[in-house]
Formats: structure tokens, C-alpha cells, sequence
């Protein structure tokens, strides 16, 4: 008979006190695993910040000891950024790229560059050959790898001196001159929570400022 009731008691489950028990701890664990979770992601968010000012500075110290244009590439669908070179010399278009939707206009980006060239080139046949732009390839240097976001970490938008209006969308690009000079630009990351790092260039300095929160520098 104690071995029936024995029985009758292992397959009657829980009872309502050890179901209460079993939720409260779940609970218990639920509260301290996601804020815990949570401080992660800010922590990457920061990290992230960081990472790319000093990838700014890098671009900009290089592309004055290179004596070469540097230009780092955001993809803002796959969350990455590299840095480009080309040993064509050019300036920007006084006119800014248009930005419609978010991305910049096809268009736009085939026409933001004028090359320099020299008398020989003028009085050469290449003076009428057809004109691409400048061609820029992926810097090879274990220094500037590709850098792709950690997982929760996201490009929000791009805002650079030459658009008209921040790039939320495809691709935008931040240029370093042979001069010493760069873009004033404003690069915003966020977390899956919407919190929020700008990433701040200085145009004569090269430096990097990173900011706590969204700073929208496109209506300066």
C-alpha cells in the first residue's frame, strides 16, 4: 500500500507550492540574466564607437605618410566599414551628392570627383579617351582589415560634408586627403535597444570624438 501511494505521488506532478516555487525562480534568474545581457550590448556599443574613431585617426595618419586619398566604406545593410585607397589625385565637387530615400543617387557618386592632370596629359590622346572616376581599391594592410559590427550593432546613419543629407541606406563613403585634411562627419551606431554613439570627425585634426547619445550634425 506505501509503495502504491509511493506511486500515486510521483505521477500526481506539482503541487501548487512547488509551482509557485519553480516560477519565482525562474524569475529570479529571467531578472538578473537580461539586464546582464543588456549591459553587454552597451558595452559592445561602445566598444564598437571607439573602435571606429580610431579607425578614423588611422585613415588620417595614412593618408598623409602614404601622401595618397584614403576613403573609408560604410555598408549599412551589412554592418561593416573598410578602408579604400586610390593613387589618383582629385578633389570633391563643390556640389553635394543628393540623397533621396535615404542612399546616395547612383548618379551623384559617378560625378562627385574632378581630377587633377598635368600638361603632358592635355597634349596626350588620354585627354580624349573617356573618364571613369577615380578607381579605389581595399587597403592590404593587417592594420585596417575589414571590420564587420559585433552581433546588436548597427550603422543607424551616415552624415559626411559632401551629402546632402544623411545616408541611412546602401553605402556612404568619408574621404582623407594627402593635405592633412578630412570630412566633417557624423556617424551614428546604435544597439537593439536604440541606444545610441556618435562618432564625431574633426576636418583639420583628425580626430575622433565619440558621444554618448544621438548628435545630429546635418542641420549645423
Amino acid at each position: 500500500m506505501r509503495r502504491r501511494f509511493s506511486m500515486l505521488r510521483s505521477e500526481r506532478g506539482l503541487t501548487l507550492v512547488e509551482l509557485t516555487v519553480v516560477i519565482l525562480l525562474i524569475g529570479l534568474v529571467m531578472g538578473v540574466a537580461i539586464p546582464a545581457a543588456g549591459n553587454l550590448t552597451r558595452a559592445n556599443l561602445k566598444v564598437a564607437a571607439q573602435r571606429l574613431a580610431g579607425s578614423i585617426r588611422f585613415a588620417y595618419d595614412l593618408a598623409a605618410r602614404k601622401n595618397a586619398t584614403f576613403r573609408l566604406v560604410f555598408d549599412l545593410e551589412n554592418r561593416a566599414y573598410w578602408l579604400e585607397s586610390t593613387s589618383e589625385r582629385f578633389v570633391l565637387e563643390r556640389e553635394r551628392d543628393e540623397v533621396r530615400r535615404g542612399a546616395v543617387e547612383s548618379e551623384a557618386a559617378e560625378k562627385r570627383h574632378k581630377r587633377f592632370v598635368s600638361r603632358a596629359f592635355i597634349e596626350s590622346e588620354d585627354m580624349w579617351k573617356p573618364k571613369g572616376p577615380p578607381r579605389f581599391a581595399a587597403v592590404a594592410d593587417k592594420l585596417a582589415p575589414k571590420v564587420e559590427l559585433p552581433d546588436g550593432i548597427f550603422i543607424r546613419d551616415v552624415w559626411v560634408a559632401h551629402q546632402s543629407d544623411k545616408v541611412s541606406a546602401g553605402t556612404a563613403v568619408m574621404y582623407f586627403f594627402p593635405t592633412g585634411q578630412t570630412e566633417r562627419a557624423a556617424i551614428h551606431l546604435v544597439d537593439e535597444d536604440d541606444n545610441a554613439m556618435t562618432v564625431v570627425s574633426e576636418p583639420l585634426t583628425g580626430r575622433a570624438r565619440v558621444y554618448a547619445g544621438y548628435r545630429d550634425l546635418s542641420e549645423d
